[in-house]
């Protein structure tokens, strides 16, 4: 697989969910990567840019508020899912059913899945990745990721 061209929104969001993840005091220090997740990310990742070309095909290329909200709250849901399924060692099995729309099944553990719901993690990243889209909207071009 080719790798991905990142475009200065991907840059944004990454930065965003780095910055939330220290402002909450859930990352601290280094972020440590696991083959495991790292493939299931990467698998993730190709299903979910294929699907939003598809939606930015469908209408006019941009993402509603909610959808932003619901795509990260989606990404925060699957990221539980892999964890459970890393220690059970289970295969993964990425359905996209309810990235855009928040109605998100999770498939984990049970305290992780409780973890998850209490969270405002993925609202604080979509707020604050919204509030730097906009403040430099007019600046960014737009880069498609190679696949």
């Amino acid at each position: 697989m080719a790798e991905f061209v990142r475009s200065l929104a991907a840059q944004g969001a990454a930065k965003c969910i780095v910055e939330c993840a220290q402002q909450a005091g859930i990352l601290n220090g280094a972020v440590a990567v696991d083959p495991f997740l790292a493939e299931a990310e990467k698998d993730l990742i190709v299903k979910m840019i294929a699907a939003l070309k598809e939606r930015s095909s469908a209408a006019d290329g941009k993402l509603e508020a909610d959808e932003v909200s619901s795509l990260f709250t989606f990404v925060f849901a699957k990221a539980a899912e892999c964890v459970t399924n890393m220690y059970n060692n289970r295969q993964e099995k990425i359905e996209l059913k309810g990235m855009l729309t928040g109605e998100i099944p999770i498939y984990a553990d049970d305290a992780i899945t409780a973890e998850f719901k209490a969270s405002q993690f993925p609202v604080m990243c979509a707020e604050s990745y919204l509030t730097w889209f906009e403040a430099v909207s007019g600046q960014l071009q737009m880069v498609e990721p190679v696949l």
